[in-house]
């Protein structure tokens, strides 16, 4: 991250602030104050379960450290979408309604990685915060750039990474909140990060990809038994998919059963390239209330 970035908004940002509303014709944004309404109250840090976190369950404690720097930032003063560099690659955000930059609460953020051929604005425009959440919206967005109209390799997982820990510098990320989600190929990419690393992530929301893609489909067992905790996993899968079979995809899902992952998952019918309204509808809602270890 650059010192230039950071130093953007020194001695300014207490006199500066500025309101997006969807859908709002040419209001001028300039970084420092996110008010769409008032920042909630955490209120007292009471236990909201009582197994040390096993149960996954959403925690208001132990959020860990909050940003480090002042980051200039524009939002597109209709969508509320903006750009920030990790220094490996661009990626986009959106934060929440509500989110004051003066004096932030700890968020959940989402990780979304796009599929072949799409690009990081588009996935999170349609996928990550799509329009029917925006109005309320209540956890951070990031969607990873770098292969706009490609697909994700393994080693591409640097990059997520780098994108993370540069939003966390920037805003302030709950580190028991961080949920990953994919399609397609990003969805390949999401399920090994989750599985590799279980312990930085709260869970993984996937459409249209398979674990047993990226992994073999002779190394699931494994896999799963090797992941530092049994997180939560959210699936949406098409019957019609040539390019992840349900046949294959369902294999997964009863490994993961068995190994005893709370998995939520469907299957509808379409082929590879359908949505409908997978996110808003089923996936997203589904991490309210997750928490990593």
């Amino acid at each position: 991250m650059s010192a230039s970035r950071s130093l953007a908004v020194f001695g300014v940002c207490a006199a500066l602030n500025f309101s997006v509303l969807e859908g709002a014709q040419g209001a001028a944004a300039s970084a420092s104050s996110w008010e769409w309404g008032g920042e909630e109250e955490l209120g007292a840090l009471e236990p909201l379960f009582v197994d040390d976190f096993e149960s996954g369950n959403v925690s208001v404690w132990n959020p860990g450290a909050g940003p480090t720097e002042s980051c200039a930032f524009t939002p597109d003063p209709n969508t509320g979408f903006f750009t920030l560099n990790s220094g490996l690659t661009d990626y986009v955000v959106r934060l929440p309604i509500g989110y004051d930059v003066e004096n932030p609460t700890p968020r959940r953020l989402l990780v979304a990685v796009h599929g072949c051929g799409d690009t990081a604005l588009n996935f999170a425009s349609w996928a990550a915060a799509p329009f029917a959440l925006r109005a309320t919206l209540d956890y951070i967005v990031i969607s990873i750039g770098g292969r706009d109209g490609q697909c994700w390799s393994l080693s591409d997982a640097a990059w997520v990474y780098a994108a993370i820990a540069d939003v966390r510098s920037c805003f302030y990320v709950h580190q028991k909140e961080i949920v990953l989600a994919g399609f397609s190929s990003g969805g390949g990419l999401a399920y090994k990060m989750a599985t590799a690393d279980a312990a930085t992530f709260a869970g993984v929301l996937i459409e249209n990809s398979s674990l047993s893609s990226v992994v073999g489909a002779g190394n699931v067992d494994a896999v799963l038994s090797a992941a530092a905790w049994k997180l939560h996993i959210g699936h949406t899968a098409r019957i019609g998919d040539d390019n992840y079979p349900l046949a294959s995809v369902q294999a997964d899902w009863t490994k993961m059963l068995n190994h005893a992952f709370p998995l939520q998952s469907r299957e509808v019918p379409g082929e590879h390239g359908d949505t409908a309204t997978d996110w808003e509808g089923f996936l997203i809602p589904m991490m309210a209330n997750w928490a990593a270890p």
